[in-house]
């Protein structure tokens, strides 16, 4: 299982529950999607420009065998749902096993 970190910029204010229901739509059987995580990401140092909505950071669970794989399922159902002035960028991926290692060396 791979994790994919995905940044959310868009127009429209949607709510972390709204973009969690957007993309489980967008996403088909075999593109691997298992779980969807959204919240809002951390202020940036400069601010948000007016009337802009504040981005959403989102992590897509996908259940692919291989990085490869993970990152072109993301990216298919991240295309999926660019209509209306959304934007999607992909920031990271990481094998699911290495968040767990890494996590316990923090603990």
């Amino acid at each position: 299982m791979y994790l994919v970190d995905v940044r959310l910029e868009s127009p429209a204010h949607l709510s972390p529950a709204d973009v969690r229901v957007l993309l489980s739509e967008a996403a088909r059987p075999g593109d691997g999607v298992e779980h969807i995580y959204v919240q809002p990401a951390p202020p940036s140092a400069g601010g948000l420009p007016r009337d802009t909505a504040p981005p959403l950071d989102v992590v897509l669970f996908l259940s692919h065998l291989t990085l490869t794989e993970s990152e072109r399922a993301a990216d298919t159902v991240l295309r999926r749902c660019t209509t209306g002035g959304l934007r999607f960028r992909r920031l990271s991926t990481m094998p699911l096993t290495l968040l767990v290692e890494l996590l316990a060396l923090e603990g």
